[in-house]
């Protein structure tokens, strides 16, 4: 079995949330290209926050894939 990257957990984790499918992700894809406004912005991090067992700072604020992906590596690395 393949293990998923944390690029590819993330991805799965916002397309959930955006009910976007099999929509291609890069690291610069923005929350709003996605139609996700602040709150579901906010449901993406806790969502990452289960996922990976980790706590984002809820000032945090991504705005891109990459942003998120980012946060959360921060996060794994402590």
């Amino acid at each position: 079995m393949d293990k998923k990257t944390t690029f590819d957990r993330v991805c799965d984790i916002i397309r959930d949330n955006a009910g976007a499918g099999d929509v291609a992700l890069a690291r610069e894809t923005t929350m709003s290209d996605l139609g996700l406004d602040s709150l579901a912005t906010v449901e993406v991090v806790v969502a990452c926050e289960d996922e990976f067992d980790i706590q984002i700072s809820q000032d945090a604020a991504p705005s891109t894939v990459g942003e998120f992906v980012d946060l959360v590596e921060e996060q794994l690395e402590k």
